[in-house]
């Protein structure tokens, strides 16, 4: 090709990008939509979703309308793979958003950085991904929280000799299984059974077999809602006296009170926020998104959601801050802007560190007392003492 082509070839480029007052701003989402993660997925997304449609009432971002790109990635890390390519490359958003394991999670994060596109994950744990450098990639959530968090229980709240600690082979909780270990063998607390499953496994008695024999008398269970589901049945089954669990992820959903009954009592998990708590951050705020969630999609906000809407505020202010009225920002002026996030949001106060870490997330610990979420730990919030389940 020619010198003039080519450089007739990339004005024509330059603007087929769609400029004015009226140019949309395109937001990418991938979540799990189906598949045996789809009750955390969904709630993420009704998260991203009230966040566009919030800003969306309000006219816009300095007269540019945003527009959601959903994608259901089915759990499958191909899937998400595929899904993160076609909206960077295809339908060209200005950033991506979503993701709740590190198995789909790590491979977006991949695709962001080769496409040059800012993506703020919703829910994402695995140490490495920000470790390795990537400057396109930030999250709402870490692993440092979860470890102090699930470990107080067997060292403060419900002091434990021996602990069996049950975990997906996902990367993040992989991670933390080996973090949570670390910590307690250094503290004198022996983990006397260490065992991994594959996320959405039917039967958990084998492991609670050995969990028995071990000597255990507490469980750090770093599974998903569908695995505390199928564990926490058959820990009050023939295996024995029902021993204190603490979940790590998915006990906050309020579909395993509801499907579980009496055998959720006493079960404990990590919490962040959930309608009318938060550890740290806007309560206001908090309560405005109750109601107007609510008022939008006909039920209460999952705890989880919370992860998508803090996530898509984050891009949102970073667009609003880079956006022109006659342009929508370059993808580099986004991600510029990530960097220099500071606000508060109903989860927590978001400011992104160097790697893409966010500083000030903190997780509690609560426990399912007559079907309703009380809160443990941090000791300086905590509203209850801990018991121990009865035989």
């Amino acid at each position: 090709m020619s010198r003039a082509l080519l450089t007739l070839a990339l004005l024509s480029a330059s603007c087929s990008r769609e400029t004015g007052p009226a140019a949309e701003l395109r937001v990418g989402e991938i979540n799990s939509l189906s598949g045996v993660l789809a009750a955390q997925g969904t709630a993420v997304h009704e998260g991203v979703v009230f966040a566009v449609s919030e800003v969306n009432r309000r006219g816009g971002l300095r007269g540019h309308p945003v527009r959601l790109f959903s994608r259901d990635d089915g759990g499958q890390p191909d899937s998400a793979t595929n899904a993160a390519h076609d909206l960077a490359v295809r339908e060209k958003v200005s950033a991506l958003v979503g993701g709740y394991v590190d198995s789909i999670v790590g491979p977006v994060a991949q695709v962001a950085e080769r496409e040059r596109v800012p993506y703020v994950a919703a829910s994402s744990l695995d140490q490495r991904l920000t470790q390795r450098g990537n400057p396109w990639f930030f999250r709402i959530s870490r692993l440092e929280p979860f470890v102090e968090a699930t470990t107080a229980v067997p060292l403060e709240i419900l002091p434990a000799r021996n602990v069996a600690i049950l975990y997906s082979s996902t990367p993040g909780a992989s991670q933390l299984a080996r973090l949570q270990k670390e910590r307690l063998e250094a503290l004198g607390v022996s983990v006397s059974a260490f065992e991994s499953f594959q996320t959405g496994t039917p039967d958990f008695l084998p492991l609670l077999a050995r969990v028995r024999s071990s000597g255990a008398t507490l469980v750090l269970m770093d599974g998903f809602f569908a695995d505390n589901l199928v564990l926490l049945r058959q820990i009050h089954g023939p295996t024995g006296p029902a021993l204190p669990v603490v979940g790590a992820f998915g006990m906050e959903f309020p579909a395993l009170v509801s499907q579980l009954g009496p055998l959720a009592e006493g079960a404990m998990g990590a919490i962040v926020w959930e309608p009318g708590m938060s550890l740290s951050g806007d309560l206001e705020g908090s309560r405005a998104y109750e109601a107007g969630f609510e008022k939008q999609f006909g039920h209460p906000p999952a705890p989880l959601s919370m992860y998508g809407y803090a996530a898509t505020r984050a891009v949102l202010a970073a667009l609003e801050a880079t956006a022109r009225p006659a342009a929508v920002p370059e993808r580099d002026a986004v991600r510029d802007a990530l960097r220099r996030t500071d606000l508060l949001l109903p989860l927590e106060r978001l400011k992104f560190d160097e790697q893409g870490d966010p500083l000030f997330y903190q997780v509690g610990i609560f426990r399912i007392e007559n079907g309703r979420h009380v809160l443990l730990y941090p000791r300086g919030t905590a509203v209850a003492q801990p018991v121990r389940p009865t035989p």
